[in-house]
């Protein structure tokens, strides 16, 4: 049966976190109190209803027996408990509460949410498991029928080699724990959606707010190990453009539009930590440290700052690597950026091509994300900072405070990605950091790539992809797989 878009599916999904307030056709044919045999015949019945309407629904593997056996409906078949302190702790569901029959239907969206819905039928345990590797909003694997609720939003994972699972954004301000995932204080880790993005190729990038995400602590010690003498990488003028590694020419890479201090962290057990932690907060498969650059620690005093940017590199940066991942190769594919420290005023990062946050969309995360200062204020801090009226980072200002922004909060970070979920680079994730207002800035830069990074492939560097071990390269199967 060929699947239609469901226009209005978007609008009534339900995630983890929310209550179904609604139940299929017939609902009340599948209480556990009814005889089995009766049971049985309310389901047929829904089926027939539903494959009758033709046209709305996409019914996995339709050629399948579509029977459904009271002793299926009673239990659930097994499922992968993760142990405590795993890698993969986390990320598999576990069954709806007080469920005692499978779902049968879904609202199927692509990896990240991007496009219009489908309503998918799983008439069997063996047709959920066809569909492939399914998603929830809290970016769990769904191991089978038993473990979401009818209605429920799924998410198909990535299809190709070298794409990886994106988080969904559904909505401005939507804030989701991550299973399985604590900070350096052991406080829960949280998601929250700061912008949606859509299909249009100039829609918003998908960027989120991580909270808890690092402890005093760790944020001592990345800024304590980036002046050290045992730091090989220690701080100095940051750079910029190049893709080579400072013990490759690249510490000579200097940019007038960039003017903060760089020191890299390459070697200590804090950064592998942290790390890893970003690995498990995107959902990856497994770490692999040529995926991941050393993290970037910065320092921006009063007045410096970094013009808007890309973080991934252009897909013909040089001869010698694959850089396209539409193509088999590798690129930065997300950003998670570090806060080490509160700023009073400035030192936002900023994203001048998305427009900026209105309370219409989250009244909440607008108060949070602060007011601009005054016209009046606003001019004594650049002229305190020494900046010219007309130099690029008094114009970086106008966008700081006129689009969207996030200003700075010591042990968060923010999470965007530099890649689509198909693998292509996503322009509109073009941001900078805001001039120092008032005080210093410290943050750091965690770069994670969708294969191996340049110069770390070890069979070859125009093939990346074809690199990646079976936990990290997509397609998988449905369910849980060893």
């Amino acid at each position: 049966m060929a699947a239609k878009k469901t226009a209005t599916a978007k609008k009534g999904r339900k995630t983890m976190d929310q209550k179904a307030t609604s139940k299929p056709p017939n609902a009340s044919l599948f209480s556990s109190s009814l005889p089995g045999i009766i049971l049985a015949v309310g389901i047929a019945f829904w089926y027939r209803r539903y494959q009758s309407s033709g046209e709305n629904v996409v019914v996995i593997n339709s050629s399948s027996s579509s029977s459904t056996s009271s002793s299926e409906i009673q239990s659930s078949p097994p499922y992968y408990i993760p142990k405590p302190g795993s890698w993969d702790e986390g990320y598999y569901s576990s069954p709806i509460p007080d469920q005692n029959f499978p779902s049968t239907y879904a609202i199927l969206f692509q990896n990240g949410g991007i496009g219009e819905p489908t309503e998918a039928i799983f008439e069997t345990e063996e047709q959920f498991l066809s569909a492939g590797r399914l998603y929830n909003d809290h970016g769990q694997i769904v191991q089978n029928r038993f473990h979401f609720e009818n209605g429920t939003a799924l998410y198909s994972g990535p299809t190709k080699p070298g794409t990886h699972f994106q988080w969904p954004a559904v909505a401005v301000g939507h804030k989701r724990p991550v299973p399985g995932v604590v900070g350096g204080t052991g406080t829960q880790i949280e998601l929250e959606t700061l912008t949606v993005p859509t299909s249009d190729p100039k829609s918003d990038p998908r960027v989120f707010y991580v909270h808890n995400f690092l402890s005093a602590e760790e944020t001592d010690e990345l800024i304590r190990f980036s002046t050290a003498d045992e730091n090989e990488y220690k701080m100095r003028p940051s750079t910029g453009g190049t893709h080579k590694a400072w013990n490759q020419g690249g510490s000579e890479a200097r940019l007038t539009t960039r003017t903060s201090e760089n020191a890299f962290d390459m070697v200590t057990r804090n950064a592998a930590n942290i790390k890893r932690r970003a690995f498990r907060l995107m959902r990856m498969g497994a770490y692999k440290d040529e995926m991941a650059d050393g993290i970037q620690i910065l320092r921006y005093e009063l007045g410096q700052a970094y013009v808007a940017h890309h973080d991934f590199f252009p897909v013909g940066q040089s001869n010698d690597h694959n850089w396209d991942p539409l193509r088999g190769g590798s690129n930065r594919l997300a950003t998670v950026f570090l806060y080490l420290s509160d700023v009073e005023y400035g030192g936002q990062t900023v994203f001048p091509l998305v427009d900026k946050l209105t309370a219409e969309k989250s009244e909440e995360l607008v108060k949070r994300l602060g007011e601009a200062p005054s016209e009046e204020m606003l001019k004594k801090f650049v002229a305190d900072a020494g900046l010219k009226t007309e130099s690029w980072e008094n114009k970086l200002i106008e966008k700081c405070y006129g689009k969207f922004a996030v200003p700075p909060r010591r042990g968060d970070a923010i999470l965007f990605y530099s890649q689509k979920p198909d693998g292509e680079m996503d322009r509109q994730s073009f941001h900078g950091a805001c001039p120092v207002l008032k005080g210093t800035k410290w943050g750091a830069n965690l770069w994670i790539w969708n294969s191996c990074r340049y110069s770390l492939c070890h069979v070859d560097p125009l093939n990346p992809s074809g690199e990646l071990p079976d936990k990290l390269s997509a397609p998988y199967e449905g369910g849980y797989v060893e």
